[in-house]
């Protein structure tokens, strides 16, 4: 099989999710500019824009979400880990940006706390991705695990646990 037919399923998926893409946000955006919220995913339901319009820090949540969502609309490559850490490094950088309005907008002491946690955690993340992707893609994976991740949960079920406990 030539390189050509290899990288042919991949291309084609990547134009779907990008067309697919396009199009679930087109509808939300002139919906949005109509005075009615898009859809994230359900998260909306429910929910309809304040008479007043949206407040800044509304509009900025928005903006934050959009730009996740194109960077997380990744082409898939049949590789759950690099997959996985090329779709998490946007998510994570979303919850930064929404951390960040949060702390522009918001006085509540225990939200800015927990947004100030938010952006610590998902920035020390991000860079171990970003170093696991750089060694991966050369093949050079280390195997080193940072002392922060060496009680994090590794099982489905071990995470499920440390939720329900953390969430008390």
């Amino acid at each position: 099989m030539s390189s050509v037919s290899r990288r042919t399923p991949v291309a084609l998926t990547a134009l779907f999710m990008v067309g697919v893409s396009m199009l679930a946000a087109s509808p939300a955006r002139a919906d949005h500019h109509d005075g009615a919220r898009g859809s994230h995913s359900g998260h909306d339901a429910g929910h309809s824009t304040p008479a007043g319009g949206l407040s800044e820090a509304s509009k900025a949540y928005d903006a934050a979400m959009q730009k996740m969502h194109q960077g997380m609309a990744i082409p898939y490559t049949n590789d759950v880990d690099a997959d996985f850490v090329r779709g998490m490094i946007p998510h994570h950088l979303g919850a930064i940006e929404q951390a960040e309005i949060l702390l522009k907008y918001s006085k509540n002491p225990r939200l800015r706390r927990l947004a100030g946690g938010i952006i610590a955690s998902q920035r020390r993340e991000i860079r171990f991705m970003e170093n696991w992707l750089k060694e991966y893609e050369k093949g050079a994976e280390t195997g080193e695990m940072p002392e922060w991740l060496k009680n994090a949960p590794d099982t489905l079920e071990a995470a499920r646990e440390r939720a329900a406990g953390s969430a008390r």
